[in-house]
């Protein structure tokens, strides 16, 4: 089981950055004002690694209430995070990482964010909102050492908690285990098809986007699984949605045949609303993910030439960023220069910072 501590962070439903239908909320003063939790992110993997945070009044975590012989060190291993949000209800475990490391002192990623745990993404559990029904006490009613206090950090080290309250928890998270996975689903989890007796295509439609809002991606994904397998006819926006399941599942190259899929089912009416643009810019971006320059490309290409189609600069601009990204990447610096040229005669000061640093690129060149 390692060592177990409990972090008292915002309630949202599934972590991975802040959307109009997935806010945080009860995670204090701060967030309400600002309506920003840097602990939205928590369950949002990166290269197969999740990144914890966790507010905390002093900075440092004590790492030697977990291990005395941690006194020294400034980073801990298998550790159990256990991650605490509370809801009109009152405190629910919502998710948790095992196997984790823990570090004294905030760490910080290349966008400027923090992170107290890391964990691999097969290493950290997401609870469906519907699932979270184990509370958490608060020390304030049940006393101290048997419940979360005023800090936001429960190192849980009194006897009652190791004794009595952390076995509960652990036999309650092996119990939901296999339902509250971010990755690792299997080839035949992703196939199969759900078997809700509804004929009405858009009440299915309205259950997956519950299912994925709710957390449970499995659910949402074999959903829409059985949208497509009931209307081969469907049109694209659905097989992107397939596709956002996937990615959300880290299966990157099986999002990729989806996105690819709803290029060639778009109806009339969702290419005038542009959705095919959309599912362009999400293939773009997994490709770079994945190492595939040369289509990230050929993906850009287009994009510049529907957004040139549609007079939106902010789009071009957007579009050939990306391009000088992946020219700057792949070394071809004529490329580049071309795509500045490009820039200069769009006329426009948007994003003129960022073409300017590949400027500098050029000059440095010679």
């Amino acid at each position: 089981m390692g060592t177990v501590v409990f972090c008292n962070i915002a309630w949202m439903n599934r972590y991975k950055g802040i959307t109009d239908t997935d806010q945080p909320r009860n995670g204090g003063s701060w967030v309400k004002k600002n309506n920003n939790a840097m602990e939205s992110f928590n369950f949002a993997a990166y290269k197969n690694v999740c990144y914890g945070y966790v507010e905390h009044r002093g900075s440092d975590l004590n790492l030697e209430r977990l291990d005395k012989t941690a006194i020294k060190a400034d980073v801990l291993d298998d550790v159990t995070v256990v991650w605490v949000a509370t809801s009109e209800e009152g405190s629910r475990i919502v998710g948790w990482y095992e196997k984790a490391q823990m570090y004294r002192h905030p760490q910080e990623l290349d966008d400027g964010s923090c992170y107290y745990f890391s964990a691999s993404a097969d290493n950290a559990y997401r609870i469906p909102v519907t699932k979270r029904t184990f509370p958490v006490p608060r020390a304030t009613k049940e006393g101290k050492g048997r419940g979360m206090g005023q800090s936001n950090v429960w190192y849980a080290d009194a006897e009652y908690a190791m004794r009595v309250y952390i076995p509960k928890v652990m036999t309650y998270l092996d119990s939901i285990r296999n339902v509250c996975r971010i990755t690792g689903f299997t080839p035949e989890e992703r196939r199969k098809i759900a078997d809700i007796p509804c004929e009405n295509m858009e009440e299915l439609l309205s259950m997956a986007v519950a299912a994925s809002d709710d957390g449970d991606i499995l659910q949402a994904l074999q959903i829409s699984n059985q949208i497509l397998h009931e209307n081969k006819n469907a049109g694209g926006f659905i097989r992107v949605f397939r596709g956002l399941g996937l990615e959300d599942m880290l299966c990157y190259d099986d999002a990729i045949e989806a996105y690819k899929d709803a290029l060639v089912h778009f109806t009339d009416d969702e290419k005038e609303r542009r959705l095919d643009v959309d599912a362009r810019e999400k293939l773009s971006r997994l490709y770079r993910m994945t190492g595939k320059n040369f289509m990230a490309w050929h993906m850009e290409e287009e994009i510049y030439a529907a957004y040139r189609e549609d007079k939106n600069n902010a789009g071009m601009v957007e579009s050939l960023l990306e391009m000088m990204s992946i020219a700057n990447e792949e070394k071809d610096f004529a490329a580049l220069k071309k795509l500045i040229a490009t820039f200069d005669d769009i006329g426009t000061k948007y994003c003129a910072d960022d073409v300017d640093y590949y400027r500098g690129v050029l000059k440095k060149k010679g």
